[in-house]
């Protein structure tokens, strides 16, 4: 056997465009669109349905998270207990999640077994039974965790964060409390179901090896009509952004050993053109573990263990944030060199050995989403919910190659500015 000399690293190539398969759209009998991504060769699927049944649409705090957690407690033909069973002996899993805007039933099962286990979800979304018990169960547990996590200064820290920036009445920005779960009845979640979880609300997207089968179970177990009167529809609130016209926050958390550091801003979201080349510039910043942030503040001065910052884009807003915790004794020197980095952003120009490696990284990410069934299911998720099409990727891929450094310290000049940041620390003084 060859040695290998292992102090010359692997060569590499950087990747020259982004490929990948695209899905299509079929409809079932009650118009319900069914995106398909057929790919892979393991008999494996992936299926989302989803709703648009997310926290903008409750007028209850809570009810929406609360229904889609409440469908996996009991249907009308299947226990708790049974669903919880028969998907473990299918070996097929469930996820339940909650969104700003969307709900969704994230399905993974073996090919031989989705007609079982979508037997098991048309029931639960159809015809789930909401028992009292159950509710009371759900609900304090729910209230034990958010008590628990209210404590936390990053949760703290976040919570007002959101507030400050959107308004505390904005979806954006509510911050649930343990006592919200004591308003909430039973009746608000059997009213939200039937409001939202019709077949006129719904969209499903099914990904793997898909055989012409897959989608007649799908149409007999989803294609004819369910949910509440055909022509009735759901109301849409609108919500003002409010924020805060205080930008510094302090929030005392007593005997706290660490401070949680949030600064940043409102921002454009993915509609916006400029969005691909600031998530650019947001990477150089603190976008990845080699970002500048991460290389000063906890490799060069030791700070904290981790930091980093995002770009956030919800459906109708969008945000910048800089998340990190540090101790309590060098907490003015870690904001110090926080906005040391941002100013750095906009008086001195990007090297371009560091953007080409944030852009190799960036287009090895972008790839990435898109390898494999589950990612490509979960990208096109992204792009349906924001009503998107498949060119956002190629535009993203060509900015990411194009952009240069004089751009986008034109652009941390424009959107950057460290006298337009909110900061919120929670921790003790």
């Amino acid at each position: 056997m060859k040695d290998i000399n292992r102090t010359i690293p692997p060569k590499f190539k950087t990747i020259a465009k982004l490929s990948f398969t695209k899905a299509k759209e079929k409809k079932l009998a009650n118009n319900i669109p069914v995106y398909t991504i057929n790919a892979g060769e393991q008999d494996i699927l992936k299926i989302d349905i989803l709703f648009n049944a997310g926290e903008w649409y409750q007028d209850q705090a809570l009810v929406s998270s609360s229904t889609v957690q409440l469908l996996q407690e009991g249907s009308a033909n299947f226990s708790a207990e049974d669903i919880a069973e028969k998907l473990d002996f299918m070996g097929s899993y469930v996820y339940y999640n909650a969104g700003k805007h969307t709900t969704g039933i994230s399905v993974f099962t073996l090919s031989k077994y989705i007609d079982d286990t979508l037997e098991i979800i048309e029931d639960s979304i159809k015809n789930p039974l909401f028992l009292e018990d159950n509710f009371a169960t759900y609900t304090a547990k729910k209230k034990q965790q958010y008590a628990i996590e209210k404590q936390k200064v990053e949760v703290i820290a976040q919570k007002k964060y959101a507030q400050i920036l959107f308004g505390a009445n904005h979806p954006y920005g509510i911050s649930h409390e343990p006592e919200d779960f004591d308003n909430l009845s039973i009746a608000d979640i059997k009213k939200f179901h039937k409001t939202h979880y019709t077949s006129e609300n719904c969209k499903i997207i099914i990904s793997g090896n898909i055989k012409p089968e897959h989608f007649e179970i799908l149409s007999r177990r989803f294609g004819t009509p369910f949910g509440k009167i055909a022509g009735e529809k759901a109301h849409v609130q609108e919500f003002a952004i409010d924020p805060s016209l205080e930008k510094n926050h302090h929030i005392e958390k007593p005997g706290a050993v660490q401070s949680a550091i949030r600064i940043g801003k409102l921002l454009v979201n993915k509609y916006n053109p400029d969005y691909p080349a600031l998530q650019v510039l947001n990477t150089v910043l603190g976008g990845y573990f080699g970002s500048r942030l991460m290389s000063n503040i906890r490799e060069d001065k030791g700070y904290t263990y981790g930091i980093g910052s995002g770009i956030v884009s919800h459906k109708t807003a969008g945000y910048f944030v800089i998340v990190t915790q540090v101790g309590q004794d060098v907490c003015e020197q870690a904001k110090q060199e926080i906005y040391y980095e941002l100013k750095k952003l906009r008086t001195e120009t990007i090297p371009e050995e560091e953007l080409q490696t944030v852009k190799n990284y960036m287009k090895s990410t972008l790839a990435r989403n898109f390898d494999g069934i589950f990612a490509l299911s979960e990208s096109f998720k992204t792009i349906l919910e924001y009503d998107l099409t498949y060119s956002y990727y190629s535009r993203f891929w060509k900015t990411i190659q194009n952009i240069t450094p004089a751009e986008l310290k034109t652009l941390a000049n424009t959107y950057l500015h460290e006298d337009s940041m909110y900061e919120i620390i929670a921790g003790s003084k």
